[in-house]
C-alpha cells in the first residue's frame, strides 16, 4: 500500500537523473517507516535480510547499509510523508466523521535505556506533539502535524480538516475558538466540540447550552476514539523518538505515524 500510494502521490525515484539507481526513494522511504516501526535501523535492515516476501514487495536487489538510510532521513522532506499518508487515506475511503486531538511524544538525545538507567527519565522536557485527525469509524489517523510540544492545539484543527469533506467533528475544550466552530458549520453539520464554561453569549454560549443535552452528551462520547487510536499508536510503534534536533524527530514521528498506518 505505501510504494501504491506513493506512486498516486507523484514522489519521485530518485534525486537525479545522474544517481546510480542502486536504491529509489520509495525504496528509502519504506525502510525508514520500518525502522520506525521495529524502533531501530538495524533490527528494520536484519528484517529484510532474513525476509524474502519484504525484498519482493519493495523491489529490493540488496540491503543498503544503516548510513544510507540515516543520510536519507535528512534528504526526504516531511511533507513528502505527509502526501503519502493522506493518499494512503483516500485509498482505504473518503471519510466524513472525525475525531482531532494532540498528544505528546518524548524526544532523546541519547539511549532511552540508558536515560532510564542513571535515572533521568522524569528530568527531560524536549518533546513533540503530534496533532492529529482520526477517521470515526475505521479508526486511522487521515492527517497529522508535528509541532513543538508547547504548541498551543486551537490552531491544528483547520489545517487538519481543510481538505476534508467533514460531516461531524469531536473535539475537546482546546479547540472552543469561534474560528474553528464556524469553520466546521460552513463546511459540515455539527461541531461537537466541548466548550469552556466562561462563554457567556453568541454562538459559544447557544453551544454550550445545547452541550448539556443526553444526546448531545452521547454524540459526544466519540471523541474518546483518538484516545484509543493515541493509545494503540503508542503501544505499537512507541512513544519516543531518539534523535538530535527538531528537524529530524519530526521527520522520524510522521515516519511512525505512516507506519502505524501501513503496519496495523
Amino acid at each position: 500500500m505505501g510504494l501504491k500510494a506513493m506512486k498516486r502521490a507523484k514522489i519521485p525515484l530518485y534525486w537525479s537523473k545522474y544517481s546510480r539507481k542502486d536504491y529509489t526513494i520509495h525504496q528509502h522511504i519504506m525502510l525508514i517507516v520500518l525502522a520506525q516501526y521495529v524502533r531501530n535501523i538495524e533490527k528494520a535492515l536484519q528484517i529484510v535480510r532474513e525476509m524474502g516476501k519484504i525484498r519482493r514487495v519493495m523491489r529490493l536487489k540488496k540491503i543498503p547499509h544503516k548510513s544510507t538510510i540515516s543520510r536519507e532521513i535528512k534528504r526526504i522532506p516531511e511533507r513528502w510523508i505527509r502526501i503519502v499518508l493522506r493518499e494512503i487515506a483516500k485509498i482505504i475511503g473518503i471519510p466524513s466523521k472525525f475525531a482531532v486531538d494532540s498528544t505528546g511524544i518524548h524526544i532523546y538525545y541519547r539511549s532511552y535505556y540508558y536515560t532510564q538507567r542513571i535515572g533521568e527519565i522524569r528530568k527531560l522536557r524536549e518533546g513533540l506533539k503530534l496533532h492529529a485527525a482520526v477517521d470515526i469509524d475505521s479508526k486511522l489517523i487521515t492527517n497529522a502535524i508535528v509541532t513543538k510540544w508547547h504548541a498551543n492545539d486551537s490552531p491544528y484543527l483547520i489545517p487538519l480538516l481543510d481538505d476534508e469533506k467533514i460531516k461531524e467533528v469531536y473535539a475537546d475544550k482546546g479547540y472552543d475558538s469561534l474560528r474553528n466552530i464556524r469553520f466546521v458549520l460552513e463546511r459540515g453539520d455539527e461541531p461537537y466540540i466541548a466548550i469552556r464554561k466562561n462563554a457567556h453569549r453568541g454562538l459559544r454560549r447557544r453551544l454550550l447550552e445545547k452541550s448539556k443535552s443526553e444526546e448531545w452528551k452521547k454524540k459526544y462520547s466519540h471523541r474518546n476514539v483518538i484516545e484509543s487510536v493515541f493509545h494503540s499508536f503508542k503501544v505499537e510503534v512507541g512513544d519516543y523518538i531518539f534523535a538530535h534536533s527538531f528537524y529530524i524527530a519530526s521527520k522520524l514521528l510522521m515516519s511512525k505515524v505512516l507506519a502505524y498506518y501501513i503496519y496495523i
